[in-house]
C-alpha cells in the first residue's frame, strides 16, 4: 500500500459492514464511479476487497487527491507567469533590437540636442536678420514668443506621455 493510501490505524479490524460499494462512494463523493476506480488506480483510495472501499478511506483518499491537485494548480499558476514574464522581457528586448523601442533617457537625450540646437539657431536669426537695432529688437521678441509656445508645446507633450495620452494635434494618418 503506497502512502497515498496509508490511513490512521485502527484498533479494530476490517469487517464486511465497513466495507461499501465504489458506487456507493462515488455518491458520496459526487463523482463517477469510474473516476473512484482511477483514484483507486493512482494510489488515493484504498481498496480492501475487490469492488469495495472504506467509506473513511474514500473521503480521506479523495481529500489528499484533491490537495494534491489544489497544489499541482498553484505550481502551474506560478510557472505560467514566470513564463508570461519571460515572453514579456523577450519581446522588449526584440522591439529594442528593432529600434521599435529605445531606452527613456536616449530620447530624451536626442530631443535636448535638437532643442539646443533649434534654439541656437533662433537666438542667432535676429542678428544674421538685420543690422537695424530696433528691427533686431522686434524680430529677438518674435523668436522669443516662438520659443515660449515651443516649450509650452513640449512641456504638454511630455505630460500627455507621462500618462500615457495620446498627444493632442497627433494625427498619424496623413504621414508622408
Amino acid at each position: 500500500m503506497s502512502d497515498k493510501t496509508a490511513a490512521a490505524p485502527s484498533d479494530k479490524p476490517l469487517t464486511a459492514g465497513d466495507l461499501i460499494p465504489l458506487e456507493t462512494a462515488a455518491r458520496l463523493l459526487m463523482i463517477s464511479a469510474e473516476r473512484v476506480r482511477q483514484l483507486i488506480k493512482d494510489g488515493y483510495i484504498p481498496r480492501p476487497a475487490p469492488g469495495r472501499t472504506t467509506l473513511v478511506g474514500a473521503v480521506q483518499g479523495y481529500i489528499r487527491f484533491r490537495d494534491d491537485a489544489d497544489r499541482r494548480a498553484t505550481k502551474s499558476a506560478s510557472a505560467n507567469r514566470v513564463t508570461d514574464a519571460r515572453a514579456s522581457e523577450i519581446e522588449l528586448r526584440l522591439a529594442e533590437r528593432r529600434r521599435e523601442v529605445i531606452p527613456r533617457e536616449e530620447a530624451e537625450a536626442a530631443n535636448a540636442f535638437v532643442v539646443g540646437l533649434v534654439n541656437e539657431e533662433l537666438n542667432g536669426l535676429p542678428a544674421r536678420l538685420t543690422r537695424d537695432v530696433p528691427t533686431r529688437r522686434k524680430y529677438e521678441a518674435e523668436v522669443d514668443g516662438s520659443k515660449a509656445r515651443i516649450a509650452k508645446a513640449l512641456t504638454d507633450a511630455a505630460e500627455h506621455l507621462e500618462t500615457s495620452k495620446p498627444l493632442p494635434h497627433s494625427d498619424t494618418s496623413d504621414d508622408t
